[in-house]
């Protein structure tokens, strides 16, 4: 007796313990999908009666296709006493005031020969956030890791950018990923890099640096001036991005938006522009790891400057070794390399080098009577006279003091000397204007010719240094030949 009375008790009170459950307990028919009974946690989280929910069908309720349901009830089926559990699925109540995700669990029944789904959803939205936000801090954790690499690997800014907007797709899972800067000489931003969705968009959008522009006080603006993140976890509701918001609408993608600015020595020079197509995507931890991100820009800046400022020291000092810091012409160093360069060619071009050795005569007098500013004057406009006389591939070079040295590059016979000497010559037949004083420079000129002169680039030089003194034994302001031998006398 006391065993039935227990029963009775179970049976009348089964309805109030899983109406007390915190779960929403179902049953469907599992042929025609209509419901047989619900809870009353059920009725209080959908926002609908118990009258209207057991009129209505599974996929009614759940929004989805009859289909999928039946689908989902026949994997139940399959499960047998252990019973499916599908995946987590955003629901709405009936008002659309209460969303949030529940996860139910689906279990076969045979009830007087008929099959029905035992289901048992529960609210598990802490849950699927807790893990799509520890998602979302893994993706940027390794989004700054592919960011990390690419600094290793980028030679250029450019690359660089494009490589960082690249792993934030990639990589940080989010929809777009753009660097912008402020266009020299304006207040408006431009894309120095981008990648991800609305690529035509974000190019016709104004942003601005000025505060007193309403395209200017939003996300980008604010971060570039403030020199600190600005987050939008909601953006159509964000009064920041007002100005954009019928521009964007369009864009489905888009939910939530940050903007970090890049500091290089405490000032903004752009910002990090990135989108998220989830809502709340951008928390403290995540905005951390942007910013990490930024100054990681930042310290690839940096060393892309001090890289271009050694290289150009390095430049200046090559530049400085192989030429003449008055006139800029090449020395004797490069000289002597350019020289040796020619000789080594001649089997494959056919083209035999000559050289002329070039000096002003009575320069010390003029350095004497004018000074060494005046004279200085002098040499760089006879460097400019001569340089213009020659081909654009023939070298002039200036070894020191008032010596130039002319590599012609290709000499057949001595009358193609002889022309390239007049040229020379005639360079300087006008006076040579120093602060309006006119003063006369004449040239004499000493050239030896390869292989006839010398196989080597020291025969040559020797070669040509003793002509050019040869011509100034024959009176000066002419030229003259090394040897002087028969060979080029019958040509």
């Amino acid at each position: 007796m006391a065993g039935e009375h227990l029963d009775e008790d179970l049976h009348k009170n089964l309805s109030a313990f899983l109406n007390s459950s915190p779960d929403c307990i179902l049953v469907c028919d599992a042929s025609s999908l209509q419901y047989l009974y619900v809870n009353q946690t059920t009725c209080d989280m959908t926002g609908y009666s118990r009258d209207e929910l057991l009129s209505m069908t599974a996929p009614e309720l759940t929004q989805q296709a009859p289909a999928a349901v039946r689908e989902t009830y026949g994997r139940a089926r399959q499960a047998g006493l252990v019973g499916y559990t599908d995946e987590p699925r955003l629901m709405v109540n009936k008002g659309r005031s209460r969303r949030g995700w529940w996860e139910a669990h689906f279990r076969y029944q045979e009830l007087d020969g008929r099959g029905v789904i035992v289901i048992v959803s529960r609210e598990v939205t802490r849950r699927v956030l807790a893990e799509r936000a520890a998602d979302r801090t893994k993706r940027i954790y390794a989004a700054l890791s592919a960011t990390n690499e690419a600094i290793i690997r980028s030679s250029s800014r450019e690359e660089l950018f494009q490589a960082v907007c690249d792993a934030a797709i990639d990589s940080g899972g989010m929809t777009t990923a753009a660097i912008l800067m402020p266009r020299p000489g304006s207040d408006l931003m431009e894309m120095k890099a981008m990648a991800g969705y609305g690529r035509e968009v974000l190019m016709e959008t104004v942003i601005s640096i000025k505060p007193d522009r309403p395209e200017g006080r939003g996300l980008n603006g604010t971060a570039f001036r403030t020199c600190k993140p600005a987050v939008s976890n909601d953006y159509f509701k964000d009064r920041r991005t007002g100005p954009w918001h019928q521009q964007m609408r369009s864009r489905t993608l888009l939910k939530a938006v940050a903007s970090v600015p890049i500091l290089l020595n405490g000032k903004a020079i752009g910002t990090l522009h990135l989108c998220s197509r989830e809502k709340n995507a951008f928390d403290e931890e995540i905005v951390g790891l942007l910013v990490r991100m930024a100054e990681n820009i930042a310290f690839a800046l940096q060393s892309f400057e001090r890289e271009q400022v050694r290289r150009e020291a390095e430049d200046r000092a090559h530049y400085l070794a192989t030429h003449c810091s008055l006139t800029g012409l090449p020395n004797r160093n490069l000289l002597t390399d350019l020289l040796d360069q020619a000789i080594a060619s001649v089997n494959r071009t056919g083209h035999n080098p000559a050289l002329m050795f070039v000096d002003l005569d009575n320069f010390k007098q003029i350095n004497d009577t004018w000074g060494h500013d005046a004279g200085d004057r002098v040499l760089e406009q006879m460097a400019g006279r001569l340089r213009c006389v020659l081909r654009e591939h023939d070298v002039l070079a200036r070894l020191g003091g008032d010596e130039f040295v002319v590599l012609v590059q290709n000499i057949d016979r001595r009358e193609h000397a002889q022309r390239v000497a007049e040229k020379l010559l005639a360079a300087a037949q006008d006076p040579v204007q120093v602060d309006g004083q006119p003063l006369v420079v004449t040239l004499s000129i000493g050239a030896s010719l390869y292989p006839h002169h010398g196989e080597n680039q020291r025969a040559l030089m020797k070669a040509a240094d003793l002509a050019m003194y040869q011509a100034k034994d024959n009176g000066r302001n002419t030229w003259a030949l090394a040897g002087q031998d028969s060979h080029w006398n019958s040509e």
